[in-house]
């Protein structure tokens, strides 16, 4: 399996990377919740700058999410 790679990603992306069984509404909307519902996530990321609504993932925000969630 290659290893994860800390880069840009959309949320789309991203969000299958975490849930590749899933097709990919569902994949969206799982991440979407992990994303809130992690405790410490969502106030980690708004302080690398990601708002609701946001579509892309910049690195230092990917980095945040997998220090919380662990790699895809």
């Amino acid at each position: 399996m290659a290893r994860f790679e800390i880069a840009t990603y959309g949320f789309g992306e991203l969000a299958e990377a975490y849930y590749p069984d899933d097709e990919y509404r569902t994949a969206v909307r799982l991440f979407s919740r992990d994303l809130r519902r992690t405790r410490g996530l969502w106030n980690a990321l708004q302080k690398q700058g990601y708002k609701a609504g946001d579509r892309i993932f910049t690195r230092a925000q990917v980095k945040v999410i997998v220090k919380f969630l662990g790699e895809p």
